[in-house]
């Protein structure tokens, strides 16, 4: 059985950590000291706190998820059975070949999985990984987004690796 692991690129999760914290301190800036940031007669104090509260709420989710994958080894396992998807925080894991029925390229640097189930209902899932699935990936019912943005791998290569090993297990 052959097996290909993909690592992650722990200096882009690193960068990523930096930027989120400065968001979220500017998000909270804008929550204490609303008044530093009016510059027009249309601003009012209270749309810049709700921006800081919107602000602190979603920066301090992505710093979590940042967080949480940091310590992991492999973003992406392609098996011959399976593929095993921990590239982002609210990742399901471990997919089986026989529950997918597709995979294409979507925009850029995403990989597009096409699911016979829905596999986000079938497993346990906390609201936190419920609510940035739904914010990276609204039609989250029957496909996966893949992205090498954190990955040590090059999408193109991926892609490849993905769909061949998806037409040998067939």
């Amino acid at each position: 059985m052959s097996e290909n692991r993909i690592k992650f690129k722990k200096e882009r999760i690193t960068l990523g950590i930096l930027f989120i914290s400065l968001m979220l301190i500017s998000s909270i800036c804008f929550l204490i000291v609303p008044e530093k940031f009016i510059r027009n007669v249309f601003m009012k104090i209270e749309h810049i706190q709700i921006v800081g509260v919107l602000g602190i709420l979603y920066f301090s989710t992505l710093l979590y998820s940042f967080l949480a994958i940091l310590p992991r080894k492999y973003a992406i396992i392609i098996s011959d059975d399976f593929l095993i998807d921990n590239s982002k925080y609210e990742s399901l894991g471990k997919i089986k070949w026989t529950d997918i029925s597709g995979i294409k390229r979507f925009k850029k640097r995403n990989i597009e999985i096409s699911l016979k189930v829905d596999l986000y209902s079938s497993k346990k899932r906390s609201l936190l990984k419920k609510f940035l699935t739904f914010m990276h990936n609204w039609n989250n019912n029957n496909r996966i987004l893949i992205s090498s943005a954190l990955t040590d791998s090059n999408i193109e290569a991926l892609y490849e690796e993905i769909k061949n090993a998806y037409r040998t297990s067939k």
